[in-house]
C-alpha cells in the first residue's frame, strides 16, 4: 500500500513537507499542538480511507499510524 496520501495528510498537521516524514516521525500530541488537531488529522485519515481508526491513542510514530491504518484496509 502506498503511503503518499497518508504523508500528505499528516504533513498538514505537522507543518512539514511530506518528503520529510519517515517511519520514525513522531505524530502524537507532543508535536501536534492540542488534541483537537490530532483528532482532526485522524478524522481526515478516516474520511479519506473510509475506515475508522479506533485505537489511535497508542499512535506515537508515523510507522504506528501506517501499521494501524493498513491493517484496517487489507
Amino acid at each position: 500500500m502506498n503511503d503518499k496520501m497518508l504523508k500528505k495528510i499528516v504533513s498538514v498537521f505537522l507543518k512539514i513537507d511530506p518528503s520529510e516524514i519517515e517511519d520514525s516521525t513522531i505524530i502524537d500530541n507532543s508535536v501536534i499542538q492540542g488534541s483537537v488537531l490530532f483528532h482532526r488529522m485522524i478524522s481526515r485519515i478516516n474520511d479519506y480511507y473510509n475506515i475508522e481508526l479506533e485505537s489511535y491513542e497508542k499512535l506515537k510514530t508515523f510507522s504506528d499510524l501506517k501499521e494501524e491504518l493498513f491493517s484496517k484496509i487489507k
